[in-house]
């Protein structure tokens, strides 16, 4: 997989924003909230946030790399069309090397929601632990959430 990373134009949130997810994995929809539909909508404005397009040139997800406190923090979205096909290590590997190349970091951690086992399991084969299990009222909801992270 050959993965092209793009800082998003505004066009890239409008299509973003309709993206949606089946099942449980609803809880990730872009339109689930005004918060999320306004961040979807204006991801052309996050710092340090790119969409990403496969060898095909099709539009397949998108990735950000936020720094707090001396700590970078990975956000991962594949697009919903995608997911649960087998791609996710390759997706995320890819992620990972192109932040590496850009941001230099050699830590990072991301949260993940508890009843997400597909992406979990792509997250430890790319060498994450569980670093904490926590509760987070988010996009109208209280959520199990697990806190991974990697170094290198």
């Amino acid at each position: 997989m050959k993965l092209k990373f793009i800082k998003p134009t505004k066009d890239h949130g409008e299509l973003i924003a309709t993206w949606k997810y089946s099942g449980e994995y609803s809880f990730y929809d872009n339109d689930k909230t005004e918060s999320k539909r306004e961040w979807s909508k204006n991801i052309d404005k996050e710092e340090n946030t790119f969409v990403i397009y496969n060898e095909n040139n099709e539009l397949i997800g998108n990735c950000s790399f936020d720094y707090e406190d001396g700590e970078f923090m990975l956000g991962v979205q594949m697009k919903p069309a995608i997911t649960g096909k087998g791609m996710g290590t390759e997706f995320v590997k890819e992620i990972l090397d192109f932040g590496r190349k850009q941001y230099k970091f050699n830590k990072i951690e991301l949260l993940v929601a508890k009843f997400n086992k597909r992406a979990i399991k792509v997250y430890e084969r790319q060498g994450f632990i569980i670093t904490e299990e926590f509760m987070w009222h988010v996009n109208n909801e209280d959520k199990e959430f697990i806190s991974m992270k990697r170094v290198w």
